[in-house]
């Protein structure tokens, strides 16, 4: 046979091989028909019909929050390139990454502000306790601003009226996700002059419940509740009343909405749902990502106590439970030297300990899809 033949006949192999999976997909951005998403753990850009996304990063750390500029030209994001997360600006079409904070501490991008600054939340707060400020960098010169807000770290700007909508407190800016909190530490909504010349106002104060990711468009304001249990997107007028829910889902939370020009796009589960204001059609963005997926490699851990989570000695000090990377063992010195828990590959488990009779394990495990 021709060995150019050949040659062609294994090209054509390897490219009948290459097939698109679904992934887990978070933190979506968009500006007219562009949709930016983060996918194991790099930006990936898709349109907002769906098919398959293209990678725009590739840095082994994680890229999320994206924010895509006004104009389309830009995405904001918080990488990992350097010693600590801090936020990053990169061209829509790729390009290099150029790095816009210097704070570490905790950064997450909010979005842009009206004159085209990124704007982001920090936890490089000098003085006592924890807090959070809005910061506002211009992409090009790095010139820096704080917004004159305190403890806020969400916010959407009525460019018309000059004013602007924050959320202040909340369990999201410590990563928790604990459902029905209503505590002191509970996500807010106030209204301010953008200037800051007069006091804030908070926004639905006596609905006891958490309300954040603030987004304005045509004199209504879009954010999260969890007034039914479930952190789900709703809309109010400007002063707060006259509230109206979006969608009514209870198994999962929606997570990190971002609205432009009519469209709300989301997280809900695994998935990016697209809603059409004007229609309330609310849909699943199609998503095929093409990639090695190297992170689910099979590796050989040369160190595997390099990965222990917990450990815990049975009731007669006879045997130990190890805990890593989700999955518990027994070691002994008796002739059984070591047992593994079966646990399914595609659970976890943690907090494991024995009971005091050596019969059994006890363990916090995400097996069904809930801790």
């Amino acid at each position: 046979m021709n060995a150019g033949l050949v040659v062609a006949m294994l090209m054509m192999a390897g490219v009948s091989g290459v097939h698109a999976e679904s992934a887990y997909y978070r933190g979506p951005s968009l500006h007219g028909d562009t949709v930016v998403f983060t996918a194991e753990g790099d930006l990936w850009r898709i349109s907002l019909g769906g098919g398959t996304a293209q990678r725009m990063t590739s840095n082994a750390g994680d890229e999320v929050d994206a924010s895509i500029s006004a104009d389309g030209r830009r995405v904001a994001f918080v990488g990992g390139y350097d010693a600590s997360p801090e936020v990053y600006v990169m061209p829509i079409d790729g390009g290099s990454p150029k790095r816009l904070s210097f704070d570490g501490a905790t950064v997450h991008v909010v979005g842009w502000t009206p004159d085209n600054e990124v704007l982001y939340s920090s936890a490089a707060v000098t003085g006592p306790g924890s807090s959070t400020i809005l910061r506002a960098v211009n992409p090009d010169s790095l010139a820096q601003r704080t917004l004159p807000f305190a403890d806020a770290n969400q916010a959407s700007f009525d460019a018309a009226d000059g004013s602007i909508y924050f959320t202040r407190f909340g369990l999201h800016i410590t990563g928790d996700h604990v459902r029905g909190y209503h505590g002191g530490a509970m996500a807010q909504i106030w209204r301010a002059p953008l200037d800051g010349r007069t006091e804030a106002t908070r926004l639905a104060a006596d609905l006891n419940a958490s309300m954040r990711r603030p987004m304005w468009w045509q004199g209504r304001l879009y954010h999260l509740s969890d007034e039914t249990g479930s952190d789900n997107l709703w809309s109010m007028a400007a002063d707060g009343s006259d509230r109206r829910p979006l969608t009514s889902f209870s198994e999962f939370e929606v997570r990190d909405p971002q609205l432009q020009n009519g469209h709300i796009v989301y997280q809900y589960g695994a998935d990016i749902h697209d809603i059409d204001l004007a229609t309330a059609k609310d849909r699943v963005v199609p998503i095929n990502l093409v990639s090695d997926f190297e992170q689910r490699r099979t590796r050989w851990l040369d160190k595997p106590l390099d990965y222990l989570d917990d450990i815990a000695l049975s009731a007669d000090g006879s045997r130990t439970l190890l805990v890593a990377r989700g999955t518990a063992t027994l070691a002994a010195t008796d002739a059984r030297r070591r047992i593994d828990i079966a646990v399914p590959k595609d659970a976890r488990i943690r907090a494991a300990v024995p009971s005091t009779d050596g019969k059994s394990i006890y363990a916090i495990s995400d097996i069904g899809g809930h801790e």
